[in-house]
């Protein structure tokens, strides 16, 4: 009699750690999306930081007109 340790392998027959394959052109799609939100976000940043600047310097402008 064998003594068994670890966990019992799944009845589904996926293994844990391996992605499933994609289709190329699903993996293509998706690459892309991913590189246009990062783009998206980027820019949204960049665009906070000019609005943030902007507010800065309405606000200093105005307690110097006193």
């Amino acid at each position: 009699m064998k003594e068994r340790r670890g966990r019992a392998s799944v009845a589904s027959g996926t293994r844990k750690g391996c992605p499933p394959k994609l289709d190329k052109k699903v993996e293509e799609d998706l690459i892309a999306e991913n590189q246009r939100l990062r783009m998206e976000i980027e820019y949204l940043k960049k665009l906070n930081a000019l609005v943030q600047e902007r507010i800065r310097r309405e606000n200093g402008k105005s307690s110097y007109c006193i």
